[in-house]
């Protein structure tokens, strides 16, 4: 076979190997990697067209690795600005991939303001070479509705638009960073972490209304903390009562006023800090230690009440909402969970409405 009829082969081979990984990169919602394989495809096919044959490619290459003295005698007619086009090319589409690497998208959930992230990226210690947020805001429609009305149509309104943008933001950062940050209702936010569950979130930001009126993020050194702790002997719960209200409280204490509503039906266990305060949680350590010391309380009492339904009252930030979602999800292991919301203006019940976070009726609408 002609050394140029194996140039042209492998000039083809190159071509379809670039389209499918551009094809398979397309469907997979990768456009600025597909961009990298396009390039790099482009420069290696320049490069190799540098030469009458590959023949000469080899012999000139040789000669240019061992500093011969006149590697073109080696071969044939060698175009160095085609070469030098082709590794132009793969060293453009090198750094393409690489830079892509570097996308951080932030999911960003509202519906009492529009507060966002991306006005202050720039004051936060973070590699934002090319930072993108992905907003969930419904506020027009809890303000000006939902929260006055509580029907069904705006609050499916709401889920479909939580599940449509979280699964957009969930299939979109498959191989990038994620990030997390939200203001809005804690059942929304403990709904929207069913739908991220087994997706880590690498970074959470919190904004701090009460001293510096700005964004932190939580960090990943492993400094002090409150302990989250169960307020109950969970082994003398009422068995003859299968449910149980936890009220967790990281930022401000539940007072037993607000809680008339569920105390006939329920056992009362608290988990909570020893002083809540704002901002209570600043390690990504902490959220995790948190996060475990519910799931376990709930295991403890499932030994105690084997058909327990759990109704949950929350007065924390709402990154350990996302991830208590995140680890509810799994019906297999946690008994059937709603999650309440505190509205002050309330006379009677302070918790006029919750969402089911899991089980045969997960996303369903609860009103009290």
């Amino acid at each position: 076979m002609e050394t140029k009829t194996i140039v042209i082969i492998i000039l083809i081979i190159v071509i379809l190997i670039s389209l499918t990984v551009i094809v398979n990169q397309r469907k997979n919602n990768k456009k600025q990697e597909s961009y990298a394989t396009m390039v790099f495809g482009a420069g290696m096919s320049v490069a190799l067209a540098a030469s009458s044959d590959w023949l000469d490619k080899v012999l000139v290459g040789i000669g240019v690795i061992t500093k011969y003295d006149n590697p073109n005698a080696l071969g044939g007619t060698f175009n160095w600005a085609f070469f030098a086009l082709g590794c132009i090319l793969m060293i453009i589409s090198i750094t393409i991939y690489l830079y892509s690497k570097k996308k951080f998208y932030v999911l960003n959930i509202n519906a009492y303001t529009s507060r966002k992230l991306e006005d202050e990226i720039s004051k936060l210690k973070s590699d934002n070479s090319d930072f993108r947020e992905r907003e969930i805001d419904f506020i027009n429609i809890y303000q000006r509705i939902f929260s006055k009305k509580l029907d069904k149509t705006s609050y499916e309104c709401i889920k479909v638009d939580i599940e449509e943008k979280v699964l957009a933001f969930k299939n979109e950062t498959k191989s990038i960073k994620r990030g997390y940050t939200g203001i809005a209702p804690i059942p929304f936010i403990m709904y929207a972490g069913t739908l991220l569950n087994r997706v880590d979130i690498n970074e959470y930001y919190e904004f701090d209304k009460k001293k510096t009126n700005r964004y932190y993020s939580l960090s990943n050194k492993k400094g002090t903390y409150p302990e989250l702790k169960v307020k109950a002997d969970l082994s003398q719960l009422d068995n003859t009562k299968n449910e149980v209200l936890i009220a967790i409280s990281v930022t401000q204490k539940i007072e037993d006023n607000v809680l008339g509503q569920f105390t006939d039906n329920c056992n009362l266990v608290r988990i909570e800090v020893d002083e809540p305060d704002d901002n209570t949680i600043r390690y990504k350590n902490q959220l995790k230690n948190y996060v475990n010391a519910v799931v376990k309380a709930i295991e403890e009492m499932k030994k105690t009440i084997p058909n327990l339904k759990v109704n949950l009252v929350y007065s924390g930030q709402s990154c350990l909402a996302l991830e208590l979602g995140k680890v509810f999800f799994d019906k297999t292991r946690m008994p059937t969970v709603t999650i309440y919301h505190y509205d002050f203006q309330q006379q009677e019940n302070k918790y006029p409405w919750g969402i089911i976070i899991n089980g045969s009726d997960k996303g369903k609408l609860i009103k009290a």
